[in-house]
């Protein structure tokens, strides 16, 4: 039995769509879900510090806006 080339092409692309992988076939990504993030410390005297259950991620002098003219804002990510 002959298929027409479109045929084929048509099923590679179902099967590929089928198993979320692309035709070219490179795996696909799963993409991770954004952080729940924040800066805490309010300028000018800033005192930042992450609440329990939050990580510090990172220390700043200005972090999200008005930089501070004592101590740092942490941003804190779950």
């Amino acid at each position: 039995m002959r298929f027409a080339p479109i045929s084929v092409v048509f099923a590679v692309a179902a099967t590929a769509a089928a198993t979320n992988i692309p035709p070219n076939g490179a795996a696909v990504e799963q993409v991770q879900p954004a952080a729940s993030c924040f800066w805490s410390g309010t300028s000018p005297f800033c005192a930042g510090a992450c609440p329990e259950g939050y990580q510090d991620v990172e220390t700043s002098n200005c972090g999200d806006g008005a930089c501070c003219w004592t101590g740092y804002k942490k941003k804190c990510c779950k």
